[in-house]
């Protein structure tokens, strides 16, 4: 089939990395190891983050004349299919749906979101439009099971929604450079006999910066203990969060922004992935920490249940426990035995539940219900 593909939210070559853009491109390799064509319908985003009616209008007003622009490519009407990944009341898809309906063909999203919450507010509009679109599409992806409740009581029925569990690239576990000595050489400040803790987000506002204050404050609670803590990521609050993880002097490396290839020789040497996912929907670099057979400690929140199954392959925490959080990261910094035993598992659950291959089979089977007849 050929595949019209469209991110509303930010697009699969948008220069900001983020487990968005990553989880679009991963869809996108999905479908091309399946033997679809890919093509991308548009760049422009439908993305406004402040509540401005204005600029939802001019957003919209956008993308509908690329929508006009669409209808006259020949090319477009060469589709088989629209697939739209993660529309919800602050992306809304504008342009999916539409172009689905002109060329009356069937219409998909993946990681749709519907936040009742939202009827009436500043995103109203976009809230009603991401309404519309669930409720015509003709399968809605579901990787987290919060979306899934609310979208639940949009439709008649459930059949139209498929469950994805979240999906990552097997990683290659050759690579030469990863070497825990000759990252301690590299960087001084780094104790090899001590346990590394590490963690990938991007440093701005809202919940990133409150899972930072979150991780911040328990380690507070355990200077004594023997941890190094690696960041890597980068954003607008940057100076912020050096200078809330100044008190840990050299305990603490920032990496800055790093490609994927660099993340996963960080990935290799380290002991432990170390998150609060404050409000995550999941959190793509905890999947990817797992794929490396990581340890990992997080908050309970969204889907960050369907990647760590507390006590087997990391500590899942109900948000706000604190005293638990800090004692589960004691736990994992001390015993070395529960962290060799929790690689195993989060290697097997990753093989078993997560890997592009698996959920490959389970996309294919629901693609092949759309695929047209010969």
């Amino acid at each position: 089939m050929i595949i019209g593909f469209y991110a509303p939210m930010k697009h699969p070559f948008h220069p900001v990395p983020s487990g968005d853009r990553k989880i679009a491109n991963l869809f996108i390799e999905l479908f091309q190891n399946l033997g679809h064509s890919v093509k991308i319908l548009s760049a422009i985003s439908s993305w406004e983050g402040k509540g401005d009616a204005k600029r939802q209008e001019e957003s919209r007003y956008t993308i509908r004349l690329e929508f006009e622009r669409l209808k006259k490519d020949p090319e477009i009407r060469t589709l088989d299919l629209v697939f739209v990944y993660h529309a919800y009341y602050k992306s809304p898809d504008w342009l999916g749906l539409d172009l689905a309906q002109f060329l009356k063909i069937p219409y998909l999203i993946a990681e749709a979101s519907y936040a009742p919450r939202q009827a009436g507010g500043k995103w109203a509009t976009g809230h009603e439009r991401t309404k519309e679109c669930i409720q015509s599409a003709d399968a809605i992806f579901c990787l987290n099971p919060v979306d899934e409740e609310c979208i639940r009581e949009l439709l008649p029925s459930s059949e139209n929604i498929k469950k994805i569990m979240p999906f990552a690239s097997y990683p290659d576990r050759n690579d030469q450079l990863s070497d825990r000595k000759r990252f301690s050489h590299l960087y001084k400040n780094l104790d090899i006999e001590s346990v590394w803790l590490i963690c990938v987000a991007m440093m701005r506002s809202g919940d990133k910066l409150h899972s930072y204050y979150e991780l911040h404050e328990a380690l507070e609670s355990i200077l004594d203990e023997s941890w190094n803590l690696i960041i890597i990521g980068d954003g607008e609050k940057s100076l912020q969060v050096k200078s809330l993880f100044s008190n840990f002097g050299e305990r603490c490396l920032f990496t800055g922004e790093l490609d994927q290839i660099q993340i996963g020789r960080w990935f290799r040497v380290a002991d432990c992935y170390v998150w609060p996912s404050v409000n995550e929907a999941f959190g793509m670099a905890l999947l990817e920490a797992t794929s490396y057979g990581l340890p990992s400690l997080a908050y309970d929140y969204g889907g960050v249940d369907t990647i760590i199954e507390d006590e087997r392959n990391g500590f899942l925490v109900t948000p706000n426990n604190k005293l638990l959080f800090v004692e589960r990261l004691k736990l994992l910094i001390n015993d070395q035995r529960i962290r060799n035993r929790m690689r195993v598992q989060a290697n097997t659950k990753f093989l078993s539940d997560h890997s592009l291959g698996v959920v490959q089979i389970r996309i294919s089977e629901i693609l092949r219900k759309f695929e047209p007849s010969s």
